[in-house]
């Protein structure tokens, strides 16, 4: 065991010297607030916690699009840069999360809907001109957050692309109208997201995030950019702390596979399909010994390993919904974690959508 832990820390000091940990962090949340739906909210005190910590332990807060910008252009940046999110654009963000964010002189990014502006429990467009005075950057969460991945009853493929495209332009037009900018940047509603998809947003010329979790760096797909989400129990600070600190998994290759060893290519799983087999290729092979991995509802699941790879499957079925696989190992420095997620969606067995 000390041999091994030895090799992973020896890893962790080569990935400092060669640049690979420049990575980044995206956190995200929707209500600040302890009367808004729990699943969704962090206490107002809890996120004040979270910026106290991160000013306290040497993080750098960026503006998204500076963000993103620098690792496009694949420019060096610091360790332990962050980003931080809201979605929707609700009122607690102006009333709680503010003043906070103010305190620590922090930029951030919300994700809006402009159909839903000045509707109750969101901000209006003053309230949003106020943010963007105060290092917010006001950015596209499509016109009305509708379930992009899925078809109106009786749509065609056509017709669903056009709609598609118009929940983004027009959105994009709106905010460019009532802010006097976009930044470009696109956050899924829900998180929900598939091929297709991709494909309209990059036509666009738009980078879009999605919610599985992990840090990331110039290698992740500009149009499903994870971010971690802290809402209801997952608010934490011991969770907290180990996402914020967390490194990109060192992979040379990931995919998805159903039990017969038939790649998948999207997030949402075929019918009757429950226990998505996920392998990861990694840089190392001692990396590929300390990864443990972690099924929505479930828990840890088991780890097959072969050399500098490894496969993993849930143990039961994911659930009818959204759900995440997460793998992590320890990246050699103390405290800190590589990550790595797969994002799934699962239709009810009769082919039916879930329902929120």
């Amino acid at each position: 065991m000390q041999t091994l832990l030895k090799k992973i820390f020896c890893v962790g000091i080569l990935l400092i010297q060669t640049g690979v940990i420049h990575a980044a962090v995206v956190i995200q949340y929707h209500h600040v607030d302890e009367h808004t739906p729990a699943s969704t909210s962090v206490m107002p005190e809890r996120f004040a916690e979270h910026m106290a910590y991160l000013a306290n332990n040497g993080f750098k807060v960026w503006p998204l699009p500076r963000l993103v910008k620098a690792l496009q252009q694949a420019e060096t940046i610091p360790d332990k840069v962050i980003a931080i999110t809201f979605d929707d654009g609700y009122q607690s963000v102006y009333r709680q999360a503010l003043p906070v964010l103010q305190r620590y002189h922090y930029p951030f990014t919300v994700f809006i809907n402009p159909e839903l502006v000045g509707g109750s429990g969101y901000m209006n467009w003053d309230e949003l001109r106020v943010l963007a005075k105060q290092a917010g950057t006001i950015a596209n969460h499509t016109a009305s957050h509708p379930h992009l991945i899925r078809f109106l009853p009786n749509e065609t493929g056509a017709q669903w692309q056009l709609r598609i495209q118009h929940e983004i332009t027009d959105a994009e037009k709106i905010i460019q109208k009532k802010i006097g900018y976009t930044p470009g940047l696109l956050a899924y509603p829900y998180g929900e997201y598939d091929h297709r998809v991709e494909q309209i947003v990059r036509s666009l010329g738009l980078v879009a995030f999605a919610q599985n979790s992990a840090a990331f760096d110039q290698s992740v797909n500009w149009q499903a950019i994870p971010r971690f989400a802290f809402g209801g129990r997952y608010t934490e600070m011991k969770g907290f702390i180990d996402k914020v600190n967390s490194l990109p998994m060192p992979l040379v290759d990931a995919y998805v596979s159903d039990e017969r060893g038939q790649r998948l290519s999207e997030p949402l799983l075929p019918i009757n399909m429950s226990r998505p087999i996920v392998t990861l290729q990694l840089k190392t092979r001692v990396v590929a010994q300390a990864i443990h991995c972690f099924a929505s509802g479930q828990g840890k699941i088991v780890v097959q390993r072969h050399g500098n790879s490894i496969s993993t499957q849930p143990t039961l079925d994911l659930p009818v919904g959204r759900s995440r696989i997460n793998c992590t190992a320890a990246s050699g420095q103390p405290g800190r974690f590589y990550w790595y997620s797969e994002f799934f969606m699962r239709k009810q067995p009769d082919d039916s959508w879930y329902k929120e």
